[in-house]
């Protein structure tokens, strides 16, 4: 196997030199050691290049490093497997290097292509292969770590859902002169109390290194935060994990910062209320100088209360394409990811400081933590790129290349005609004349890429974004998609008759139509919840019911074995034989039969033929209720 040369970082001569060496020897006689020593370069290496020019024959030389010498496919091949692979990473199904050598061993066996036979042994391409096809196509290809996407984040990000959103939010700018001051997002993030440690220096030869954090699990804090596009933010507000909130939790809390507490410490509807209330006290919006709130269409940003004050006070709330704010939201772009790495850089600083070593971090220093680093974070400039790269401000609908949405081709399938969901689904797409006016403060884009496809949830395919093989291949040549072809989805599987879960969509919740639509949907989900509750309390007083007959018929059961007892007792005294034989003539003596005993009569209990329905006397004289 050839030496790996990766860890020793020798210079390597530039091209220009090498041609200029070769030429110095060739046509103007110089010796090999001499232009060796001129242009510090190998002399060795500058031997062999002159000799395989020299044996060439051709007219004038070009240099070629040595790992581009022993190859076993041709540019074309080569530029083949390249490409493979950058459309594979960027569909988020890239390949590691052992699926590198897995693919090249089949690639170069199909195609006929003369390899080491060494390969055939593990039906690998060799290490050595490997490492220089690395390197000769270094500035393409690099070994990354994947960022850990949703299959939902992957499929919902296309064009069709990224230019709803564009079109609903282009539909705001043209109802006033909306400046960057007045464009806001909104977002929440989690803070838990257990940092990830940073990387540390350690002795070599130590597989395993500890980090020292405050728990095995942490306890979640989450931070509401918004900011504007001219990089203002507006006081954060962070909900505990408690039932009531006390004051001394925001203790080191940025300026301005409020509180709330909820037993699972995630925001919920009442919470956002108070918070957009704080929102609309810093930002001071009115009808005549409104602001756009960006936000996505999680359940407790869905609050009719809110709406209604946005509707009043001027505030036009327009929410994201379901799972696409991984790259639509300001927030989670460029300003959540910093302030994370600061956090956890600070809560490591603060158990190593003098008087905190030993101690665990707890939620009551959470706000003190995150008020050190929250300037940090949140500074103009991380707010202000994350508009840019978003295409929010300045507006760009064309801010995504076509390989970004490359995730979303996995799912480009057919949708079943029967499927009651999709009959039943209204798609709601702008027309013409619902194109805003352009604007001086944003000029909207005029690109025809938003153009809405004939069902919600299916985006035809896209040539441009379409994993193909090159024009240029011939017809014989097996290419590596053919060998590992890109994961598809198979067709969706008709749902006939089962319930349809309503879609989530990007729209303007301020709007009247959408605003009622809200109102409607959470009156239907209060009626069901109050039948639920109402079914779940009926059947909770029937248990309570039956329980408290159970216990007076046990009462009234354990009434009569302790008269029998008393019977019995008194019967002793009297100095009466005990026997089985006697037993029976004591009870005729009362007009009693032992089975009597144990049978309950109306004057006992009223309601006991009901009970005797429902229980089965025989288990209780014999079981362990009253015995």
């Amino acid at each position: 196997m050839p030496r790996s040369k990766e860890k020793k970082k020798r210079e390597q001569p530039s091209n220009a030199a090498f041609i200029s060496a070769v030429k110095d020897v060739v046509e103007n006689h110089y010796s090999v050691r001499g232009a060796a020593d001129k242009y510090g370069i190998s002399k060795s290496a500058l031997a062999r290049h002159v000799s395989a020019f020299k044996a060439s024959g051709a007219s004038s030389y070009e240099y070629a490093p040595n790992y581009d010498v022993k190859k076993v496919f041709t540019e074309a091949q080569e530029t083949m497997l390249v490409e493979y692979m950058k459309q594979a990473a960027y569909m988020h199904y890239g390949l590691t290097i052992l699926d590198l050598r897995r693919l090249a061993y089949e690639f170069a066996k199909e195609n006929k292509v003369k390899y080491p036979t060494k390969w055939d042994e593990d039906k690998l391409a060799g290490e050595g292969w490997t490492r220089l096809f690395r390197q000769r196509h270094s500035s393409e290809l690099s070994l990354r770590k994947p960022e850990a996407t949703s299959l939902s984040r992957a499929t919902s990000f296309n064009k069709h859902n990224v230019g709803l959103f564009f079109a609903n939010y282009i539909e705001v700018l043209g109802r006033s002169q909306f400046g960057p001051e007045r464009i806001y997002n909104l977002d929440e993030t989690g803070l838990s109390t257990v940092q990830n440690p940073p990387k540390v220096l350690a002795p070599k030869g130590v597989k395993a290194i500890g980090g020292m954090t405050s728990a095995e699990r942490g306890t979640n804090v989450s931070m509401i935060a918004a900011v504007n596009a001219l990089g203002n933010t507006v006081p954060p507000l962070f909900v505990f994990p408690r039932v009531h909130f006390k004051s001394n939790m925001l203790k080191g809390a940025p300026p301005g910062s409020i509180g709330a507490a909820a037993p699972s410490g995630w925001s919920n509807e009442n919470i956002f209320n108070q918070y957009f209330e704080h929102f609309v006290k810093h930002t001071k919006p009115t009808i005549e100088s409104p602001v756009i709130l960006l936000l996505d269409n999680h359940e407790s940003h869905v609050s009719v209360r809110a709406i209604t004050l946005a509707k009043k006070v001027g505030v036009h709330m327009v929410t994201f394409y379901p799972h696409t704010s991984h790259k639509m939201q300001p927030l989670d772009r460029t300003v959540f990811g910093p302030f994370k790495t600061y956090y956890h850089k600070a809560i490591t600083d603060w158990m190593t400081s003098p008087g905190n070593q030993g101690k665990p971090l707890t939620i009551y220093d959470v706000a003190e933590i995150a008020g050190k680093v929250y300037s940090k974070a949140f500074t103009p400039s991380n707010i202000i790129e994350g508009f840019k790269v978003t295409g929010i401000f300045p507006l760009d609908q064309d801010i995504f290349k076509d390989h970004e949405f490359l995730p979303a081709n996995v799912t480009d399938r057919p949708a079943p005609t029967s499927s009651p969901c999709l009959q039943d689904r209204q798609v709601d797409l702008p027309s013409e004349s619902q194109q805003p006016s352009t604007s001086s403060d944003v000029q909207p884009s005029t690109s025809s890429d938003v153009q809405p496809s004939t069902s919600s949830d299916v985006q035809q395919e896209d040539p441009s974004t379409s994993p193909k093989v090159p024009a240029s291949t011939p017809s014989h040549i097996i290419t590596p998609e053919m060998l590992r072809p890109f994961p598809k989805a198979e067709a969706r599987k008709s749902q006939g008759n089962t319930k349809c879960r309503p879609k989530g969509k990007s729209k303007i919740m301020t709007d009247t139509p959408e605003k009622d639509e809200i109102e409607n949907m959470k009156k239907i989900k209060m009626e069901g919840k109050q039948r639920k509750g109402l079914k779940k309390i009926t059947d909770h007083n029937a248990e309570n019911v039956l329980r408290l007959k159970r216990e007076k018929m046990n009462k009234l059961q354990r009434e009569k074995i302790n008269k029998v007892r008393l019977n019995l007792k008194n019967m002793f005294k009297k100095g009466k034989d005990s026997s089985d034989e006697d037993l029976p003539n004591f009870y005729d003596e009362k007009n009693e039969n032992p089975d009597d005993m144990f049978e309950l009569s109306d004057e006992d209990y009223p309601e006991a033929k009901e009970l005797e329905k429902n229980l089965n006397l025989e288990e209780l004289k014999n079981g362990d209720m009253f015995w």
